[in-house]
């Protein structure tokens, strides 16, 4: 089961509000196996239809979230499907090179009054999608 802290989730679909009508994109840190925090991104595709991290933006991030003060890793990505349902695109799986264990959570605008997370894993080699059960929790 993926958990996502609720004010995580917010956060991530007030991203994908904001820069509608274009993708949005950022890294998600874990610690512990929990996500722990989302670091947005722009979007240098600046694309309704695809996202892309600049490498030198991608490279800050890694480093904040690696190497910086917490004991956080890079767990996975997301990023937002402005007009489609929440599922991997041909795009986003040739595009997934975060590794076996990450999670591509994908935010869907298709009903804007009602936005939908869901979690993924992508086989980098096969191309196999994998839905994971996620739980958006409060914190305490």
């Amino acid at each position: 089961m993926f958990r996502l802290p609720k004010p995580i989730a917010d956060q991530i679909v007030a991203h994908a509000v904001q820069d509608d009508p274009n993708e949005c994109c950022g890294l998600l840190a874990g610690e512990d196996g929990e996500v722990v925090a989302a670091l947005p991104a722009a979007n240098a595709a600046a694309s309704p239809y695809r996202y892309v991290i600049d490498s030198k933006e991608l490279f800050r991030l890694f480093r904040e979230i690696e190497w910086g003060d917490k004991p956080w890793k890079v767990v996975g990505n997301y990023h937002s499907h402005t007009h489609s349902e929440a599922y991997p695109s041909p795009t986003d799986v040739r595009e997934a090179h975060l590794g076996p264990e990450a999670i591509y959570l994908i935010v869907s605008l298709r009903d804007p009054a009602n936005p939908h997370i869901r979690a993924f894993s992508i086989h980098e080699e096969t191309h196999v999608i994998t839905e994971e059960p996620i739980e958006i929790v409060a914190l305490l």
